[in-house]
């Protein structure tokens, strides 16, 4: 568009010509040589020049106007205002100012960019209310030529210009913006279209190439485990070999390092004034550098890293750009090292499930196989593919009930353990323990089944019972002509026995004759039990009478430890429907072990109370306590809690009948221990009250 400079005859018609040029042409470029032109022809000057500062007070472009002729120069004149100079001194003290006589006004330089002879001039600054972003100079032939009018003119021109290059530069930087934005989110899709981490590295480095200028740039990871940061990928270096050998050691000063510990981008504007840059062989041309941290899930990963051989090269919308792309480059690194990780360990569980000694067959929810090792196949005696895609039923059919009855628990991530017996392909039994767990398998849900094979344990096991059997059935016989003699003899010395130390000794022997005969018969039902083949004799027992048997049973035994047994008040319930024998020798075995296991002169407790429908025993005690990993075995068949020092004999069946004999009265029995010695154990035996 050009101005009707013919027409500019006042200053309202100059303030209606920037008005409508700055609201009406949407180059504004082209808006600032009319406005200048015309300013020109109002005041009758020979010279006008605007420079346009950048944030930094930088000169970023120069309008010129000389001789009525429009010209544009892009920094080729000045890149920064001299001080002493008249725009050097707007620039300071941020008003405008006349000269009147450019020969006699120190703040005149010659240097300035005025193509012409002047006499007089007129220097304003344009500025926004936080910042300076230009200078208006006019100069005339003559001095003298400019007045305080003019000045207050060129001011109101200044503001109008400030106003219209802010609008315009807030335009254009949304603009940017907004490229930008399309930009990032255009490579954003593109280095997340992979997850190998050598490809998401070498596509980060590549697009960022399309929002920033660099010589050089580079990835480098950071190894937690080892502290430092290592090149993984590099682009523009003369020497690549030595760029991708780069490695960085922890050290909290150097500039790759600030900007990870701070979590925020550094820039260098000459590296050879940083005293804590380190050059490699490779980055001896660098002079500007910005590093960018990788951080994805509030975890710094790495740092990328952009190099310019010019000093002073990046602007802090440069940075903010880059640390833009760092924030969508990491969560792509972070993705793709998880899928390296997720592959390592995948290939290790693979050497592991293949060459474990144990079973392992893996499953879904429904029971289907997805995979076996080469155990599972040695153990059934079939090749893998016979036994894909069978249910696990096939193997033994308690697992699949076990299976719907446990998953809840093993969603929960909960283990479960099963025995079971499994027949192979050569009809042979094969005893396995089995663990079961939820695993990640394929990226699904599905349950890991672990068997060990444990014929040998269960022959040890059988033998251990056929001895301890054999013994005990050969004690039986001796044992109940030792109980019948002392019976007799107190029977036939009773009516003439007046020694009471002969009485006390018939009592004690008629009391460790009947502890014996309770561990044979607890010894041999333990066996019974198991197999369902000890019918309950039930009758009405009275509650008093069977707490009294049992603190006659074992009263001695404290008191030869010297023991403090405390057998508190029994409920308001008298009698209950029970096999006495057998509650009573569980009752005994629980206070036997409280007594054998405490220290001297410790103490122990009876608790009995009941409800509506159950009857609970507590046996206490504050002896060394029982760990929780020893608290998951006890109640099995020869477990026994090692003390190492000092733990007292026993083949360990007494709280397996304890357990057997409860559970044939469908109670239930529990530990409770913190496994903290002085703290003791309670072991609580709950029956229900069955009505007769």
């Amino acid at each position: 568009m050009t101005v009707n400079i013919s027409r500019i005859s006042s200053r309202l018609d100059l303030l209606y010509l920037i008005t409508r040029e700055f609201n009406a042409t949407p180059d504004i470029n082209q808006a600032l040589r009319n406005v200048l032109s015309a300013v020109v022809a109002l005041v009758r000057a020979s010279d006008a020049t605007l420079l346009l500062l950048d944030d930094q007070a930088r000169v970023e472009d120069v309008f010129m106007i000389s001789g009525f002729k429009a010209q544009r120069n892009d920094r080729l004149i000045m890149k920064t205002i001299p001080e002493q100079s008249l725009q050097g001194w707007a620039l300071k003290h941020k008003k405008g100012s006349i000269v009147t006589d450019v020969n006699t006004d120190d703040r005149w330089d010659e240097s300035n960019p005025e193509p012409r002879k002047s006499g007089s001039a007129i220097c304003v600054p344009i500025q926004i209310p936080d910042q300076l972003i230009g200078i208006l100079t006019i100069t005339a032939p003559q001095a003298n030529h400019f007045d305080e009018s003019d000045l207050a003119m060129l001011t109101i021109v200044a503001d109008q210009a400030a106003f219209a290059i802010d609008n315009a530069r807030l335009f254009d930087a949304e603009q940017h913006r907004r490229r930008v934005a399309d930009t990032l989110a255009s490579i954003a899709h593109t280095i997340n279209s992979t997850l190998v981490l050598n490809q998401v590295l070498s596509l980060i480095l590549e697009q960022l190439a399309l929002v920033i200028e660099y010589d050089s740039s580079s990835i480098l990871l950071y190894d937690d485990d080892k502290r430092m940061l290592a090149v993984q990928a590099a682009r523009g270096f003369e020497d690549m070999e030595d760029a991708l050998k780069v490695k960085l050691p922890f050290n909290q000063n150097s500039p790759n390092y600030q900007a990870i510990l701070q979590k925020k981008p550094f820039v260098i504007a000459d590296v050879d004034a940083e005293p804590n840059w380190i050059k490699s062989s490779s980055s001896q041309a660098v002079k500007s550098w910005i590093g960018a941290p990788l951080i994805a899930r509030d975890k710094v990963v790495g740092i990328l890293t952009v190099d310019s051989h010019q000093t002073d090269k990046y602007t802090k919308e440069n940075v903010n750009i880059v640390a833009a792309f760092a924030d969508q480059a990491a969560t792509a690194v972070a993705n793709a090292q998880a899928v390296t990780r997720l592959q390592n360990a995948e290939a290790t569980y693979a050497a592991l499930f293949e060459d474990s000694t144990d079973l392992i067959i893996i499953t879904n929810y429904k029971g289907l196989v997805l995979n076996v090792n080469r155990k599972a196949c040695q153990i059934l005696r079939r090749p893998k593919d016979a036994l894909i895609d069978l249910d696990i039923g096939f193997i033994n059919n308690r697992l699949k009930d076990f299976l719907i009855k446990r998953s809840k628990r093993l969603k929960a991530w909960l283990e479960a353990s099963i025995e079971i017996e499994v027949l192979n392909a050569y009809r042979e039994q094969i005893p396995l323990e089995v663990k079961v767990r939820q695993i990640q398998y394929k990226g699904t849900d599905c349950v890991e089944w672990v068997g060990r094979d444990i014929s040998i344990r269960k022959e040890i096991e059988k033998m251990r019972q056929d001895l301890v059997n054999m013994l005990v059935h050969d004690l039986r016989g001796p044992l109940g002509n030792l109980i019948n003699a002392i019976e007799l003899i107190s029977i036939m010395a009773e009516p003439t026995m007046d020694n009471p130390q002969l009485k006390d000794i018939l009592k004690m022997a008629r009391r460790t004759g009947q502890t014996l005969s309770d561990l044979v018969d607890s010894v041999l039902d333990v066996s019974r039990l198991e197999k369902g083949k000890v019918p309950l004799q039930r009758s009405m027992t009275s509650l008093e009478k069977l707490i009294q048997a049992v603190q006659e049973q074992v009263i001695i035994q404290a008191n030869a430890r010297k023991m403090e047994l405390v057998i508190h008040p029994l409920p308001e319930i008298s009698e209950v429907w029970i096999d006495s024998s057998l509650i009573r020798r569980a009752l005994i075995n629980l206070v036997g072990n409280a007594i054998k296991y405490t220290p001297v002169q410790g103490r122990i407790s009876l608790t009995t109370t009941a409800t509506e429908d159950k009857l609970h025993f507590t046996v206490a005690d504050n002896g060394p306590g029982i760990s929780k990993a020893d608290q998951v075995h006890i109640f099995n068949k020869f477990s026994r809690v090692d003390y190492s020092v000092h733990t007292p004999t026993g083949v360990g069946l007494g709280l397996a009948f304890c357990k057997l004999a409860t559970e044939a009265h469908g109670g239930t029995i529990s530990v409770e221990s913190e496994g903290i010695p002085g703290k003791g154990s309670a072991f609580h035996l709950q029956i229900p009250i069955v009505k007769k």
